[in-house]
This record gives structure tokens, sequence and C-alpha cells, in this order.
């Protein structure tokens, strides 16, 4: 890991996909809020050779050894995004590693969050003296029925309740959102607790996302935090962000 020099590509200039291997495409990075970028890309997991990590300049971890060619793409396509978003937020040339637990461990001073799906990769990072922790999670549509087959899982008694009326369509895209915040609730709360929690720990009301389990001293049942998610034509992308 290094800090980017003055002559090097800083945060300001934009990234392209020039350096990618062919089984990725598109890098592309925003701003959704004020001190995080939020870096995506495409990948195809059809394209994967065993060049792929290279073309990236990314290190390939022991754990993906004998890997199939699609769980090492989506490992790479995340990977490419979260040193894309590194370097945009703050200067850095890192890429995260990977813990035992299998979650990515980010460079002292930085928090983060990766997720990826369906041939779409996306890193979300900040400045840790900024945010204690982020999640994100993007999901394609749920069928409607394995929506209804999922719902019993990923909701709580009191949440379906609450969709009783709506359209297959209409419960199918709230369940959608349900498992993509729950998932991104997950993946800003863990690296902080260090306690795992599951989908009936929690619940979305009035707009926010509520934890009805105890997961430490400063993160108790009862605690609310608020939202954001996009809506595409292909499925929805959800992030959490916790302030200082």
């Amino acid at each position: 890991m290094r800090r980017l020099a003055a002559t090097d590509s800083g945060p300001s200039d934009p990234m392209t996909d020039t350096a990618l291997p062919p089984c990725l495409h598109d890098l592309t990075t925003g701003t959704p809020g004020a001190g995080l970028v939020l870096a995506h890309c495409g990948y195809r997991p059809e394209a994967f050779d065993e060049g792929a990590f290279a073309g990236a300049d990314i290190e390939p971890p022991a754990a993906l050894a004998g890997a199939i060619a699609k769980r090492r793409t989506e490992y790479l396509a995340g990977r490419v995004c979260a040193r894309a978003g590194l370097r945009h937020a703050l200067g850095l040339e890192a890429v995260p590693g990977i813990g035992a637990d299998r979650a990515p461990r980010w460079p002292v001073g930085a928090v983060g969050a990766i997720t990826h799906s369906r041939g779409r990769a996306a890193a979300l990072v900040g400045d840790g003296a900024n945010w204690q922790g982020l999640g994100l999670d993007v999901e394609h549509w749920l069928a409607p029925a394995r929506a209804a087959r999922l719902c019993g899982e990923l909701l709580t008694p009191v949440e379906r309740e609450a969709l009783a009326g709506l359209s297959e369509d209409a419960l199918a895209r709230h369940v959608t959102l349900t498992f993509s915040v729950k998932e991104s609730l997950f993946k800003a709360l863990y690296p902080l607790t260090g306690r795992r929690f599951y989908f009936q720990d929690a619940a979305l009301e009035d707009g926010r996302i509520r934890l009805l389990t105890d997961l430490s001293e400063d993160w108790s049942a009862g605690t609310c935090l608020s939202f954001r998610a996009e809506e595409e034509s292909a499925g929805v992308l959800s992030w959490i962000t916790i302030p200082r």
C-alpha cells in the first residue's frame, strides 16, 4: 500500500478500463455522498482466464486456489472496484485483503464494503476518520414466485403483514429491496460488532432499518439507521453509512 504521489493518477482523475483484463469492463466512480466514493464495473466470468489477476495487477488470494471462474471473476471485479474507491476517496494505492471470515480487510484509515451480483460489482469507500462503517449490496429483482418462497425467510412477521394486498410484482420488488438493505446492514455492522446476525434480526420500518437484537453495547435492539437505495431496471443497489 502506498499514498499516491503528486505525479500519480489521483482522486480527481477519471478511472478508465484500459488496463482491465477482458473479463472486466466499464469501471467508473461516483460520489453518492460527501466524502464517499462508489466505484462499479461489469464482469464476464466466461471471459476469465489465468492471466486475469496479473492483467489487473492484483494478487489472487490463496483462498481462491481452485475456485471456479465465476467466483474468481467476482472477487477480482470487487477488488478492482475497491482499489478505484481507495484511490479516489483517500489517494491510496491498495487492495483490500481477505480475512479468515472472508470479509474484506481494508487498509488502516479506510472503511468500505464490496458487493457483486450477476455481472455487476461495486465498492463503497470512505475515510475512517469520518465513517465508522459502510454497507453496500446489489441484488437483481427476484422473480415473483421466488420472492414468495423467500418471504418467510427474509422478512419478519410484521414486515410480511405490511405487504398484504400488494400485487405479485410489487411484493417481489419490496422483498428484493428488504433483502438488499438487510445485507447492507450486516456489512456495515459486522466489522463494528464482530457479531453475525440474520434476516429476522432487523426490520424495515417507515423508511429506516431497525435492529431487533442486541449486537453490542453500542448496537442494541431498537437502534435505527437510515438507508439509501437506487432502483434500476435490473435490480436495486442499497447502502448504509454510519458516521463517526
